[in-house]
């Protein structure tokens, strides 16, 4: 039986929880069939990190460039014109993550916005699909995204169906997480219900979010396995066909 294939669309391989077996992981990312990872940038000074992990393994890994929401207040004219350079590069695949963070991020909710409308408006122009981030912020988002005609992905989606139809109507696939493994998210795998497969990604935003096998222990990406699982459940699919629709929205979003 072939190995089945898998994409891991939002990971963050060079944090320094794995400065110890960097290579091990990817190792077992690939014996899970995982067969590409995107890099993800979440801050100025991981740009340089990610664009190099990306180059010592071109069949495997490419990489997005970001300004995470706690980092909104350093957008400056000079960073968005290093970033509309960067981002012609063919290891980019994608802006992020940007966004929105009301949970817990030092800046201000209204710089947040401003920036982020900043950048989105600043990215037309580099041709590349956006990678979101959100928390606790779904009705400011819907309220910019709505009617600027964009596409990507809202990373680690965590809102209801309707935050979920809006979205995807806007032109943003969702990321699947470790959290719709978990047993209280019912309303989060309704969510997914509603977008189905043609509008979802894997992702495992490790090393954070474990799926509800390994919670409290360090993820990697060979985990988007079991969440592909949760997810063919969700949609009545067998793996294959939830690791195939996943891979092949990988592969058209992001030019893989």
């Amino acid at each position: 039986m072939p190995l089945l294939e898998f994409v891991d669309t939002h990971a963050h391989l060079m944090d320094e929880q794995f400065d110890s077996d960097r290579e091990e992981v990817l190792a077992r990312a690939a014996a899970a069939g995982v067969s590409r990872i995107v890099e993800i940038a979440a801050s100025l000074e991981d740009w340089a990190k990610v664009l190099a992990f990306s180059r010592a393994h071109p069949d495997r890994v490419r990489c997005a460039l970001g300004l995470h929401p706690y980092e909104a207040d350093r957008c400056t004219d000079e960073v968005l014109k290093d970033w509309a350079r960067q981002a012609a590069l063919p290891e980019v695949v994608a802006i992020g993550e940007i966004g929105l963070d009301y949970a817990r991020c030092p800046v201000p909710a209204p710089i947040q916005k401003e920036t982020l409308r900043r950048i989105l408006e600043a990215s037309r122009a580099w041709g590349k699909p956006l990678v979101i981030h959100c928390r606790e912020a779904y009705a400011d988002l819907r309220e910019i995204l709505g009617p600027m005609n964009l596409r990507g992905v809202i990373h680690c989606f965590s809102g209801n169906v309707e935050d979920a139809l809006f979205l995807v109507k806007a032109g943003f696939m969702l990321g699947a997480d470790g959290p719709v493994t978990y047993p209280k998210n019912s309303v989060l795998r309704e969510a997914f219900r509603a977008a189905g497969p043609a509008n979802t990604l894997l992702e495992t935003d490790c090393p954070y979010l474990p799926p509800q096998s390994s919670r409290g222990k360090r993820n990697e990406p060979k985990a988007v396995m079991e969440i592909a699982a949760q997810l063919a459940k969700v949609w009545g699919f067998s793996l294959d066909a939830a690791a195939h629709a996943t891979t092949e929205n990988a592969r058209l979003l992001f030019g893989l």
